[in-house]
């Protein structure tokens, strides 16, 4: 029997539903382990269509005929509209109270409906009605009422609903009426059995309906009976032409087609799919042609705010709520909302789960509910979060909204919880895959960070990227390190105070900064598209962690490097932190941190082994995008006579050493272990002088990935494996790298112009300045390549650009082209068709703290440089800091002169510099009380340096 579900009415801790079959009649569904199942019916949503296998009740009395004992059930692919089902097979009274139940009601002497044995019994239990007059809440009594007026107080119906009530329901709302079993009081058993009437629902808004058929069903004359569903729900064509119209894209990427398809078909969803991948779509475009409010919960206030950004500029009614509006602001939101002029509502998990705000989405048209970061809800999950698991009851609350649930990082078993959770089907999984094939992946062995940083870093000029470190001090002591050696960068990390880091982070989004050197606290809901490169400098916890770091880079789908530089410090500081932590989760966190340095040691394709933690197949050999498929075959050297070495040195040290001890010995060292253990007078000992303590550390590690040693966890001492027994008998051969050099990354040819590039870059951050938002927002670094590989000269092909939308086609146009026009005037270069490019490299260009310092030294003021530049004073202040910390001379009176502090606040930190240093600014901060803001403080500090260079000529580099 096929049903559609209409109502769904509390009972103790499970839910009683109401549905109409098919043929037009009414049921209740009653489980058949009702009585020692507490989650009875809660299953059920309104406008499901399910088919149902059972039997009617037979112990039941009159009039509670439509009981139904459900044995087994299936949930159909289908969402039906309620309210033009009820219309068309249970049509409902209209009027007052004499109308329910054949007339057959009465009242007691405080108004309550109820139906008595003795003076007749209607046909069925439950019926539809749409009162004449509005019905008003009653609070006196033990349990919630609704009060319709009568001239003698009116006549009341208990409420047993799920919905949040309301103060007065309104004439005409569509409401299910039925009918309680029969009862009486204990302490009355004289008193005659009653049915009271109850109210279990009710529907605010009628939508436009049309019919379509459904083939699988017939009303016994071979015609098919219609099903009505909501006229909004839309073809897949309307969201291709939004998808231009709006977002100035041409086509769909790899399965969003089928993912918006199943959303529009209001199928519950879930979704998978890497950063990059074009998740957001997938639910903005079926947003704006549902004809209601699409509700988008997101544990990431940046992002939330970034997207809503981005949506206002293609001209979308989008808005967020959460901790960080002003009140009026807030209000203001929750008004737009309240009066139908928003389609797109960003809220925080813990926004949503406020009263209120469920009070407003309920008496909202909330068409989806979307769950961004979706493997929050696991607790198999790396960021699991509890308030995720408290948004299930919501789903039952809008039991209207298709729900999505969307994420990037979900193991096989993330998965699975995720939809036993959300109870989702499997045929409305959809996993796009986890690869990002434009990045590129390398790990190397950390030997001198410093150094090997700023080498990557001089291979990347002027390109954004995030430096991601573990710890608070490594974040302060790197930053301080690039800065010195002239590199302009800014930290990020929980310890900093929150003025500061919304700053920084600004900075980074308006590309007034290209690098942060933060904790993975950094980046979390970074929608920023154009980041180049991912460097960490430190080992991420587990894969799920690294991937999503990573994922980070390169989001417009331009290449972008992803390096991790390896040690085996790291992972025992790691094992440190977990022995220090849960119990319960060590065994978890240390399997994560293992399956993590496997892969970092392994000789494999990269993007293979990480698509397979995932559980995904890559389908080919190598990705020729990641360290170990550029490196060749050849480098492959036979490393079995050292590896037989360093095997003999660790048999005749008693297996009781870790890797540097048994270096120093194979190197001849003279050091107070070597000699206290007289390990000088093995027969190893310098028999590995020809090679350096680096090479040996490569090769040291090669053998223990390979399985020739292993270490014991905590000491790290070596022991042999039957393998390494085998090597040292020369039963196996070693093959490995004889150094850990450098892999040469895959060429990418740039096809566009470069110098035109720099001049619209520099167009779309002026525009951008102008209406304070991040450049990206206007075009994405994407959309400017083909400006400048396509050179559009009109209109039309303006808009023909990936990227360009209408409303950016009408708001940027002009000035765009009007530049374009210029450029290819000057070189006498026509407009291309979209099928041609050119290859030309673009050049870098001067730091920005370089062209900042040199202005303020030719005489511009730090007023005149905010306004040139666009950005804040505290931006401008960092810059001349930097500048003069990397060598070069500033008139230290002029720097004085642009403070805002007294002189003797000035004098102070001067005097704090002297005793305290100039590398750190927090203890500067807390000797000042936390009186004087970092602004000021970057200010002296600039100051302070450029005196002590006044003083010492030898220190200004700036000529040299």
């Amino acid at each position: 029997m096929k049903v559609v579900i209409v109502a769904k009415t509390r009972k103790g801790v499970g839910a009683c539903i109401g549905a109409i079959t098919f043929e037009g009649k009414s049921v209740r569904l009653i489980a058949a382990d009702e009585g020692r199942n507490e989650q009875s019916g809660l299953e059920y949503n309104v406008g499901d269509v399910w088919e149902v296998q059972g039997a009617p009740a037979t112990s039941t009395l009159a009039p509670h005929v439509e009981d139904w004992i459900v044995r087994t059930k299936t949930h159909l692919p289908l969402r039906v509209d309620p309210i033009s089902f009820v219309e068309l097979y249970m049509k409902p009274k209209v009027g007052d109270t004499t109308l329910l139940y054949d007339g057959f009601m009465q009242a007691t002497n405080g108004g309550a409906l109820y139906l008595a044995q003795g003076t007749g019994i209607p046909s069925h239990s439950t019926t539809f009605w749409r009162p004449d007059r509005p019905l008003q809440i009653d609070l006196e009594g033990k349990r919630i009422r609704y009060r319709y007026p009568t001239p003698d107080g009116g006549r009341t119906l208990t409420f047993v609903g799920f919905q949040e009530p309301l103060a007065e329901i309104p004439v005409g709302a569509l409401l299910r009426v039925s009918l309680s079993r029969w009862w009486r009081p204990d302490e009355r058993p004289e008193q005659e059995l009653r049915c009271h009437v109850q109210l279990s629902g009710w529907f605010l808004a009628e939508q436009a309906m049309t019919s379509i058929t459904d083939p699988s069903h017939s009303n016994g004359n071979g015609a098919t009976t219609s099903i009505i569903l909501p006229l909004a729900t839309p073809p897949l064509a309307t969201a291709q032409t939004l998808l231009k119209r709006i977002f100035g894209y041409d086509s769909f990427r790899p399965l969003q087609a089928e993912i918006i398809a199943n959303i529009l078909a209001r199928r519950d969803t879930l979704v998978i799919m890497p950063t990059g991948g074009g998740k957001s779509l997938c639910y903005q475009l079926p947003a704006l042609t549902f004809a209601g409010l699409t509700v988008v919960v997101s544990p990431l206030i940046a992002l939330m705010q970034d997207q809503v950004e981005q949506l206002r500029q293609a001209g979308v009614a989008a808005i967020y709520l959460n901790s960080t509006l002003a009140y009026n602001d807030y209000l203001k939101g929750m008004n737009q909302v309240r009066v139908s002029k928003v389609k797109l509502l960003y809220l925080a998990p813990e926004t949503l789960l406020r009263p209120e705000i469920l009070l407003m989405l309920e008496q909202s048209n909330v068409d989806a509910l979307v769950l961004d970061e979706a493997h929050c809800i696991s607790q198999w999950g790396h960021d699991f979060r509890q308030e995720y698991r408290q948004l299930l009851p919501v789903r039952q609350r809008l039991p209207q909204a298709v729900c999505v649930a969307l994420t990037a990082t979900a193991t096989p078993r993330v998965q699975e919880d995720i939809k036993t959770t959300l109870g989702l089907r499997h045929e409305n999984t959809f996993v796009a895959g986890f690869d990002r094939p434009n990045l590129f992946i390398e790990v190397k062995q950390k030997a001198n960070m410093l150094q090997q940083v700023l080498t990557f870093l001089t291979a990347h000029p002027e390109q954004s990227g995030i430096i991601y470190c573990a710890t608070q001090q490594r974040v302060e002591e790197l930053q301080g390190a690039l800065t010195a050696a002239g590199v302009y960068t800014l930290p990020y990390h929980g310890g900093m105070a929150s003025e500061e880091r919304a700053h920084n982070q600004r900075a980074f989004m308006h590309d007034d900064a290209r690098i942060m050197v933060a904790t993975v606290a950094f980046g979390m809901g970074i929608n920023k598209p154009d980041i180049r490169f991912v460097l960490h400098v430190d080992l991420p916890q587990d894969i799920e962690g690294y991937y999503q770091q990573i994922g980070r880079a390169g989001r417009d789908g331009l290449r972008a490097e992803c390096l991790l530089l390896f040690s085996y410090g790291d992972v025992h500081t790691l094992h440190h932190f977990i022995n220090e932590g849960a119990a319960t989760e060590a065994e978890g966190r240390r399997a994560r941190v293992q399956t993590l340095v496997d892969w970092a040691e392994s000789f494999a394709c990269r993007r293979k082994g990480l698509l397979a933690y995932f559980g995904e197949n890559y389908p080919h050999e190598q990705c020729d995008m990641c360290d170990n498929c550029l490196r060749q075959k050849e480098q492959l050297v036979d490393l079995t006579l050292l590896a037989q070495k360093f095997l003999s040195c660790v048999v005749r040290a008693k297996e009781i050493f870790g890797v540097t001890h048994i270096i120093k010995v194979l190197r001849g060292s003279k050091s107070k272990e070597v000699l206290r253990w007289r390990h000088d007078q093995l027969s190893t000992y310098g028999i590995g002088r020809d090679y350096s303590e680096a090479t040996w550390k490569h090769l040291a590690h090669q053998f223990i990935r390979q399985g020739l040693l292993k270490q014991v966890t905590g000491t790290g001492s070596l022991k042999l494996t039957e393998k390494g027994w085998a090597v040292c008998h020369s039963k196996e051969q070693v093959w490995g790298t004889m150094a850990d050099g450098e892999v040469a990354a895959a060429a990418e040819a740039t096809s566009y112009n470069a110098a035109l590039f720099t001049q619209l870059r520099t167009l779309r951050k002026e525009l951008a300045d102008a209406e304070q938002l991040p450049p990206y927002i206007i075009f994405s670094d994407r959309t400017l390549q083909e400006m400048a590989a396509y050179y559009p000269q009109s209109r039309t092909t303006f808009s023909q650009i990936h990227g360009v939308g209408q409303l950016k086609l009408e708001k940027y146009a002009d000035r765009f082209l009007a530049l374009i026009q210029a450029y290819c005037a000057t070189e006498q270069l026509a407009e291309r068709p979209r099928s041609q490019h050119s290859v030309i490299k673009p050049p870098s260009a001067k730091p920005r703290s370089l062209l900042v310092g040199e202005r303020f030294r030719n005489g511009e003021s730090v007023a005149a440089l905010q306004a040139s530049y666009g950005v804040q004073r505290y931006t401008i202040l960092q810059h001349l800091d930097n500048f003069v910390a990397t060598g070069h001379a500033l008139p230290p009176a002029r720097l004085q002169a642009e403070s805002q502090l007294t002189v003797e606040q000035q004098n102070a930190v001067m005097t704090h510099f002297d005793a305290l240093g100039v590398e750190r600014l927090r203890p500067i901060l807390e000797a000042m009380g936390e009186q004087v803001p970092y602004p000021e403080l970057h200010l002296l500090r600039a100051c302070y340096r450029a005196m002590q260079m006044q003083a010492d000529p030898q220190l200004d580099i700036a000529e040299k």
